[in-house]
């Protein structure tokens, strides 16, 4: 009788185990400081296309409210200073236009024409004469991001008419021309004419190339101008100026945002994942949003 053996269990092979290779400290450095940039520049484009036109109508809102109160109260400034003296608060509501025709159906100006002032409504260059009076007023606005008034100025046509009310009454204006750099100015004005130079950039969205004016002359009563007119404008306020005032307020909101960030990521590993997303979350959104607002204020032009 031949005995069988029966085969012994197989032999076990053991697994190989992932190594976890961690990257050279440069190269994680480098890839945060990317991831950084890449989200900054991700965040400005979400504030210029879905957040400032949402910005700009709360602005108006605003604004239009002021205004209404101030022409009812005959309180609506009609000269660059106050009874005192001073000069007039930058961001000032000082009237309204109304141009259907173009798609603008109100449309609050203010004091100054920075680019602080230019997120707000259509600014308003503060070495010229208040709108509706007689002498040449210089108005400005974005052509791309909060409200794009200014491209809706760009489909003005020579003939056209549009309305201001402003703190001494209201206006009509009747487009003239328009003219890009290097047209030759239109003929200076008489003694009791009124004019508007409409100024915007042209060129595609987010990308200007240059300026547009469009010179519209008062059709109908202007109304005296002050002796003294505003104080000499910075290059902030000029067409396509910046203004680099705020930076450090830029600066200080980009360092607090690092702050949150480091902040976060430290939660992240001591805390936990959800109880992270609901602290950090709503504070690093609104540190952000202030930084890339600061940023169309600060590095952006003032007709963007």
């Amino acid at each position: 009788m031949v005995a069988v053996i029966a085969p012994g269990p197989p032999r076990a092979v053991p697994r190989p185990h992932a190594t976890r290779v961690s990257a050279p400290p440069m190269q994680r450095a480098l890839s945060l400081v990317l991831g950084i940039l890449s989200s900054g520049i991700l965040l400005l484009i979400v504030v210029l296309l879905a957040v400032s036109p949402v910005q700009h109508y709360v602005s108006q809102n605003t604004l239009y409210d002021q205004l209404r109160l101030s022409l009812a109260e005959g309180a609506t400034p009609v000269e660059p200073v106050t009874d005192d003296g001073e000069p007039l608060r930058i961001g000032t509501p000082l009237a309204v236009m109304y141009a259907k025709d173009i798609g603008i159906n109100r449309e609050v100006i203010v004091e100054g024409s920075a680019g602080a002032q230019t997120m707000l409504g259509i600014g308003h260059q503060r070495n010229t004469v208040m709108p509706c009076q007689l002498g040449t007023s210089v108005l400005m606005a974005r052509s791309s991001s909060y409200g794009a008034v200014g491209a809706a100025w760009s489909d003005l046509r020579v003939g056209q008419t549009f309305t201001v009310q402003a703190g001494q009454g209201s206006c009509t204006y009747k487009v003239r021309d328009r003219r890009l750099a290097g047209d030759d100015a239109p003929p200076a004005l008489k003694t009791g004419e009124g004019r508007v130079v409409l100024t915007t950039a042209t060129g595609g969205w987010y990308t200007p190339t240059g300026v547009l004016r469009v010179d519209a002359d008062l059709v109908t009563k202007g109304y005296d101008r002050p002796a003294q007119l505003g104080m000499p404008v910075s290059e902030a306020e000029r067409p396509m100026g910046t203004d680099p005032t705020n930076a450090f307020g830029l600066v200080l909101l980009l360092e607090l945002l690092a702050v949150a960030v480091i902040g976060a990521t430290w939660l992240w590993r001591r805390w936990g994942r959800w109880q992270t997303w609901i602290v950090a979350v709503p504070v690093i959104g609104v540190l952000a949003l202030l930084a890339a607002t600061n940023v169309n204020q600060i590095i952006l032009p003032n007709l963007l």
